[in-house]
């Protein structure tokens, strides 16, 4: 794909971290894809999101070993979900005139005039992980990573299943952690899940939510407030966007003198932390979305886009509730 030429700047240092690959490398694990010379050297830039965030960093690790493979020339430019600072990033990534631009978006919303821009500039364009809130779905040559409305849906069909085995049948209070407000994730999981159960089991109620921020000392904090202002009113169960964040509110439940064992706490991601809480018995279910096939996925696309492949404009994980009975399912996600 040919882009209109636009003169190179250097990309601010504050904001870039980089890593420069290329090696000739073997087709890609578990995706199929064949490296040839038509990505060797091609400029791709991953715009993606905190590395402090376990399952983000994995994802990147995994982009950066199947770029170094098919021999791109990558640069990995982060920032910490500010939506503004993406902006300007994405700004200078155009100055640079790459041959593709995979990017993570910080903000739901706030993304959109940006991939405005980059479509004017004529680069490709891959959305990983969170889908931007538009229909205008030109404004991008494909997306890669979960629908997070059907892994919210996941969620809400194990939360369902758990209230049936604790002989909670089907009426309780749950309450919910929150990734960062205002991300797709976090939108879109909480939708399915409040619409599966309103669906499926309308006497399974969220009544409290707080954003946990996917940390998990974060939300011992944030799950110490909803126990305390919850934790007496038919509590039975807790939904959490991801499973580190789960963690830290199993250790706030601790605090509080709430049994864990005794509520039906469901996850997401089957992170090591829902691995290993899941088999102790404190959590119940978690709903497996691995960030090596997220991260494998976003850089197979990209690869596929250079070298003139047909892609498909949506390119899902496919969600899967995980419990107790089928938890080595993510064996390969937590690396074991």
């Amino acid at each position: 794909m040919k882009k209109s030429p636009i003169k190179a700047l250097a990309v601010a240092a504050s904001l870039v971290v980089s890593l420069a690959l290329a090696s000739c490398g073997s087709p890609s694990a578990g995706q199929g894809t064949e490296t040839s010379a038509g990505t060797q050297g091609k400029k791709v830039t991953l715009l993606t999101v905190a590395q402090s965030c376990d399952y983000c960093a994995k994802h990147t690790e995994e982009f950066k070993r199947i770029a170094a493979e098919a021999g791109l020339d990558l640069t990995v430019i982060v920032n910490n979900f500010n939506a503004a600072e993406q902006a300007q990033q994405v700004n200078q990534v155009i100055s640079t005139d790459p041959d593709a631009v995979v990017v993570w978006p910080a903000d739901a919303t706030a993304i959109i005039p940006s991939l405005v821009r980059l479509k004017r500039a004529d680069i490709p364009v891959v959305v990983a992980n969170s889908y931007p809130q538009t229909k205008d779905k030109s404004l991008w040559t494909a997306y890669t990573g979960p629908n997070d409305i059907a892994n919210g849906e996941q969620a809400a069909l194990a939360m369902i299943e758990g209230f049936k085995e604790k002989g909670y049948g089907d009426q309780g209070n749950v309450v919910a952690l929150l990734g960062p407000l205002g991300t797709p994730p976090s939108i879109d999981r909480l939708k399915g899940f409040e619409d599966t159960l309103a669906e499926k089991a309308p006497g399974i109620k969220v009544i409290g939510t707080q954003p946990g921020n996917w940390d998990q000392t974060t939300s011992t904090s944030a799950s110490a407030a909803l126990f305390t202002q919850y934790g007496g009113k038919d509590l039975k169960g807790m939904y959490s966007e991801a499973d580190n964040m789960l963690a830290g509110a199993l250790v706030a439940a601790d605090r509080a003198g709430i049994d864990a064992q005794k509520m039906v706490m469901v996850g997401h991601n089957c992170s090591i932390e829902g691995y290993t809480n899941i088999g102790a018995g404190d959590q119940y279910a978690t709903v497996l979305q691995s960030p090596i096939e997220d991260g494998s996925l976003a850089a197979n696309t990209v690869i596929n886009i250079l070298e003139d492949k047909p892609v498909e404009k949506d390119n899902f994980l496919v969600p899967r509730s995980i419990d107790k009975t089928n938890l080595s399912e993510c064996d390969a996600a937590v690396g074991k």
